[in-house]
């Protein structure tokens, strides 16, 4: 049936590819074993529902374990061949289906040995590793026969004809032979680390070289005559992302530039002697920089290598990039690195190398910062790259959305949830409103009830409505709207028309030009929806610095769960102000020390009220037995200076701020009257 090789060749031939398929299963299992937490995981992130996910991580090493078993003796070869054959196939149709989706989920194939992101690569190589499985199989057994005797010659078998001395030597080589492999894997990651150090301070020279401490204020024609400089060029759009949080939230870069401020995107490493060390600095400047500058920190590794480290310096906006893939987006070679992202969303940086030129960085990024993005003003030329004496820095100002009124729109074609393009040039000779969406948005999910009514009742003369939208299309989908829903993952449609935030919208006329200009949130959105006025903006107010310690505390009016409104001026006991967030990962680990402290409040201890973000439904699913007051824009954290969650401030019986601003559960714990659990 089969035409083979000469006896010995195909012997020989058979032996080598069960050694190959043995130390593949074998190498898998025991990395698999080492880190069952991972493979959880990447059970969950190919689609495995959680009930099964914990079994099937467990499971599947020990199956590769007995797999590699079966193929060590020839009378098992054949059967360990078919298993092998099996589980091959069933990764290379996981790996295929989620390629399909556009998924390429971690897939841990050898643990915490190694592991990349399942791709065209992985699919390859298991389905190499499948034809090996395949040959032994058709070559493995004797004509069908079912005999497998012919599998090879046996992997031990020859050690019979040895002599003891040759034995001991046989095992002395093999010995040796392990030796010199893993000196060489040593000798293969010293060379990796050292690379590593070596682009880190090839970028700390080449950020210094290109100026890259003052080159942030710089005109555009200054920078031109500089050397090539590190990272994106400086004009460029910002690459958009979606990156996992410590505890699983998922955040995007358009969520973080959402409140309209200049954003510094800083590259970090849990393994990373420097990055360690910035820690401390890094959670004092997103503190310091409220109101004026969003400090994201992008850092490798897992969440629980991160975890201790960013909570004792009370850090936030941390997530977890997997292969450096947002690294390598912005051309960011080393670790710790930053850039800056203007209010618009470009590069407004060369990548910069280091602890000291981040932080030159920084203080260069105050100019961007109180600077409007519309009107720089020019540089002197030289004078800021020579140490010249830099003209005072503008005050922070509340960032202005362009007038695009009269304007021909921005072309816009993107695909609906269904997949077909929709092009807003399709809709010219109607009106058509443009509603600028993100499903995960608390004020977008309020609104989606005066949405679905205003669906069921259009009102006469009403514009065509097409949202514009973020997230997956199936969380679109759940929201279950019947407007024309487009995908615009990266927010570059809404910025085009001068969009911040969500809910926004803007009318366009039957000749294609713009008709109005952003209206912002849910009743000017339906204003416009029906034809009517939006309410006028009010007037841009330069940023207020936040009230500190000893002064009187500022106004606080805002309802609770149910409706009720509570007034801070009413009270006249001490009362210590918990700012908080029911998707933040570290307000849910929280949950459970609040509760306590609750149930056996300390004599002395000041009321606690949560002033929170979020719906009024998730803030009731966490059962936390205080009064919680909604403050979805973050207004009231701000006035005190607050910059995350969780976070609080005393304010006494007075009405004067009592505490500086606690951040982290063990210091507002500490302010609550009670040590937080560990």
């Amino acid at each position: 049936m089969f035409a083979v090789a000469p006896g010995y060749l195909m012997e020989f031939l058979l032996l080598l590819a069960r050694i190959v398929l043995a130390v593949t299963f074998l190498v898998s299992s025991i990395g698999k074993f080492l880190d069952l937490k991972g493979s959880r995981k990447a059970m969950r992130d190919f689609g495995l529902p959680e009930s099964l996910a914990g079994s099937a991580a467990i499971g599947l090493p020990i199956v590769e374990l007995v797999t590699a078993l079966l193929l060590i003796p020839t009378s098992t070869a054949w059967w360990g061949a078919i298993l092998s054959f099996l589980l091959l196939a069933t990764f290379v149709g996981g790996i295929a289906y989620n390629m399909t989706q556009g998924r390429a989920p971690d897939c841990h194939c050898f643990g915490q040995i190694h592991s990349e992101p399942a791709g065209p690569r992985t699919l390859i190589r298991n389905g190499l590793l499948g034809l090996v499985a395949l040959f032994i199989i058709l070559f493995g057994t004797d004509r069908w026969s079912f005999s497998y005797g012919s599998a090879g010659v046996s992997l031990l078998g020859w050690m019979g004809d040895l002599s003891t001395y040759q034995i001991i030597a046989t095992i002395v080589i093999i010995a040796l032979i392990a030796a010199v492999a893993a000196i060489g894997y040593i000798l293969v990651h010293l060379l990796g680390q050292n690379g590593r150090v070596l682009l880190r301070l090839d970028a700390i020279e080449a950020g210094q070289q290109s100026g890259t401490a003052t080159g942030i204020a710089a005109a555009p024609a200054a920078a031109a005559v500089a050397a090539p400089a590190p990272g994106l060029p400086v004009g460029t759009a910002a690459p958009a992302f979606k990156l996992e949080g410590l505890f699983g939230e998922t955040q995007t870069l358009d969520a973080i530039r959402s409140n309209g401020l200049p954003t510094m995107v800083l590259f970090t490493d849990p393994t990373c002697g420097p990055c360690n060390a910035l820690l401390p600095d890094v959670g004092k400047w997103q503190r310091e920089n409220i109101g004026k500058l969003n400090i994201a920190v992008i850092t490798s590794g897992s969440a629980e290598d991160n975890k201790a480290k960013v909570s004792e310096h009370g850090i936030s906006n941390v997530l977890i990039q997997q292969n450096r893939a947002v690294s390598n987006e912005y051309k960011a070679i080393g670790t710790p690195s930053a850039v800056l992202i203007d209010r618009t969303g470009k590069i407004a940086s060369p990548v910069s190398g280091g602890g000291e030129a981040i932080r030159q960085l920084l203080s260069s990024a105050t100019g961007l910062a109180g600077a409007r993005p519309a009107a720089a003003a020019p540089a002197a030329p030289a004078a800021a790259a020579n140490g010249g004496a830099p003209t005072a820095p503008a005050k922070p100002a509340a960032p202005e959305r362009p007038n695009l009124v009269g304007q021909d729109a921005p072309a816009m074609e993107l695909p609906d949830l269904d997949g077909k393009t929709v092009k807003l040039s399709d809709y010219k000779g109607k009106q058509t409103l443009l509603v600028f969406w993100n499903p995960g948005c608390g004020f977008c999910k309020k609104m989606v009830d005066d949405i679905k009514a205003w669906e069921s009742d259009k009102p006469e003369g009403a514009p065509e409505v097409i949202l514009v939208s973020t997230g997956t299309v199936e969380s679109n989908k759940a929201m279950g709207l019947a407007s024309t829903t487009v995908i615009d993952e990266g927010f570059a449609t809404g910025r085009k028309f001068g969009a911040t935030g969500t809910p926004s919208a803007v009318l366009i006329d039957p000749t294609g030009k713009i008709a109005s200009a952003v209206a912002v949130g849910s009743p000017n959105v339906i204003a416009l929806a029906s034809g009517k006025k939006p309410a006028p903006a009010a007037p841009a107010a330069r940023a207020e610095p936040p009230t500190k310690k000893g002064g009187k505390a500022p106004e606080v009016k805002l309802k609770d769960l149910d409706g009720k409104e509570f007034d801070l001026q009413r009270h006249t006991k001490d009362t210590l102000l918990v700012f908080w967030n029911p998707g933040c990962g570290f307000c849910k680990r929280m949950a459970d020390d609040l509760k306590s402290w609750a149930k056996d409040k300390p004599k002395t201890a000041p009321d606690m009220v949560l002033v929170t973000t979020g719906t009024v439904e998730a803030n009731k699913a966490m059962d936390i037995p205080m009064r919680m007051l909604l403050d979805e824009g973050f207004t009231t954290g701000r006035k005190f200076g607050a910059g995350g969650t969780p976070s609080a401030v005393l304010i006494d019986g007075k009405g004067n701020i009592a505490s500086d601003v606690a951040v982290g559960a063990p210091a507002v714990m500490a302010l609550a009257g009670q040590p937080v659990s560990i």
